[in-house]
């Protein structure tokens, strides 16, 4: 039995890339479930020879298949939603421990009549099998509960980091619409560095005079014009940024195409694609690697929304998984992401990542009406 605990857990460590933490959870509860068939099995085979005679053997083989994946694949359904598909379980060592002592309690509770008839915890002869498979349903239930609250809790606390992601993008659109129209009045001040510069005699004020007036061009320029005033104000505070540290940003897009988008999506899909690459070209002190580039247009009845920025990193990306994290600090890894993943999904589209070529390239698509 430990035997095949160790083996099992290995398997899925090995077979399914997850944690020893994870595998070891699995494994609590899978060797319960398997419990439970078991011990189900056996008080319906041995009421059945009680009450109707020895069964043939190909009839015990029939009842025992048809028995057996009734109940692996009646628990598959029921425990599907637990397992996220993007990500892995995350097990800590209190919940494995927890996982662990509730399948060791109900292993030895359920078995220990076999060995030990003469305890509190034993039963007759007549009702052991019937002790033995309620134990075993009993903590397959509390292993089923623990999981069910616990992926509560872990959604609770992704919708409220989401949320709070969600709305501190949408604060620096509202902080970037004042911004902007004080840099476009101080850009239509101009005329006045232009007079000032002719009149002034002091080279050195020129001088400043001349950087200041270089400054404002540099912010007019990183003004985008999209045809959608939120978009517009996004990527402007984007490109603003990225001139200020040096990134090259090259941005072509038609806004008139998210114009059914509310403004909180287009807030959280743009921004966060643009603030995970800035964050990314940011760690290159070479200016040829500092580049950023994002494209939206229209493809057949696709809109197809496209971020790439150049990588050094290496990754190693799966089709249901968003890639790991290489900081300190992860508590709020991925939300972005997700948060992006979620806002594409809430118009019927998905979201995509890819790396190649130094590259990691960021794709939404979303459906477009007739």
């Amino acid at each position: 039995m430990i035997g095949a605990a160790f083996l099992m857990c290995a398997l899925l460590h090995l077979l399914c890339d997850t944690t020893w933490l994870d595998a070891w959870f699995c494994c609590a509860k899978a060797l319960v479930l398997a419990e439970f068939a078991a011990s189900l099995h056996w008080q319906l085979y041995v009421w059945w020879t009680l009450t109707y005679g020895k069964l043939s053997p190909a009839f015990a083989v029939v009842t025992m298949t048809v028995l057996y994946t009734g109940i692996y694949v009646g628990y598959y359904f029921l425990e599907r939603g637990h397992f996220p598909t993007d990500e892995r379980l995350q097990i800590n060592g209190k919940e494995l421990l927890s996982a662990v002592l509730i399948a060791l309690g109900a292993f030895a509770i359920s078995n220990i009549s076999f060995v030990m008839p003469n305890t509190p915890f034993s039963s007759a002869t007549s009702s052991i099998l019937y002790v033995r498979t309620l134990v075993d349903f009993g903590g397959l239930v509390m292993l089923f509960s623990m999981q069910e609250k616990r992926e509560e809790l872990r959604m609770r606390s992704e919708n409220q980091a989401m949320n709070i992601l969600l709305q501190r993008q949408y604060d620096q659109y509202r902080l970037s619409i004042d911004n902007i129209e004080l840099l476009r009045r101080e850009f239509h001040d101009l005329k006045h560095y232009m007079i000032a510069i002719r009149s002034e005699q002091d080279p050195k004020k020129k001088e400043q005079y001349l950087s200041e007036m270089e400054e404002a061009i540099h912010t007019q320029e990183a003004f985008t014009n999209t045809g959608n005033s939120v978009l517009d104000v996004v990527l402007t505070t984007k490109s603003t940024y990225c001139m200020q540290k040096h990134i090259t940003f090259t941005c072509m897009a038609d806004g008139k195409l998210i114009s059914f988008m509310h403004v909180k999506d287009i807030c959280s899909i743009f921004g966060n694609a643009l603030d995970n690459a800035i964050e990314c070209v940011s760690q290159f002190d070479d200016p040829e690697k500092r580049l950023i580039t994002l494209s939206m247009y229209q493809k057949n009845q696709l809109l197809m929304i496209q971020c790439e920025n150049y990588t050094d990193t290496i990754l190693h990306l799966k089709s249901d998984q968003l890639p790991s994290t290489t900081k300190q600090n992860a508590g709020y890894h991925g939300y972005g992401l997700k948060s992006i993943q979620h806002a594409a999904q809430k118009y019927g589209g998905s979201m995509t990542l890819h790396a190649k070529d130094h590259w990691f390239t960021l794709q939404v698509l979303i459906p477009l009406d007739t």
